[in-house]
């Protein structure tokens, strides 16, 4: 008799299908990469921090959820001192923005938000990854 049956291999193979499967919607469910608090004062201010696009990973997206305030503000992602992407909004109240899927390779970035002109602002910021099967 053999040490195992047809059953058991295939039983087996399955399981492993499965583990792989459930190991890769793990690794690449979206999370979140950066969060910070704003709270700028009349003027031009500026925040810059650095984030890193995780293994299996290949969208992120930028989230500013506006508390209060009424000023001018400019989010962007570099590569490098390359601009990969940008927006800017002209703000005044609570309001939501969420950009849309941005598609970058693993690695390095710097983000930077940044107010211009005479209001204030008070926000928080997000940036999501994802990978590919979400």
């Amino acid at each position: 008799m053999a040490p195992f049956s047809k059953k058991k291999v295939a039983g087996i193979a399955i399981a492993l299908v499965i583990l792989v499967f459930v190991a890769f919607l793990a690794l690449t469910y979206p999370r979140i990469l950066v969060s910070f608090p704003v709270s700028f004062t009349i003027g031009a201010n500026v925040k810059r921090v650095e984030f890193e696009v995780p293994f299996l990973h290949e969208h992120v997206k930028v989230e500013v959820h506006v508390q209060s305030g009424n000023a001018l503000w400019r989010a962007e992602i570099l590569d490098d001192g390359n601009v990969v992407w940008s927006h800017a909004a002209s703000q005044s109240g609570q309001t939501t923005y969420s950009s849309e899927w941005i598609k970058l390779s693993v690695g390095r970035y710097n983000f930077t938000f940044a107010t211009v002109g005479l209001g204030s602002l008070e926000a928080e910021v997000k940036i999501v990854s994802k990978g590919g099967f979400w």
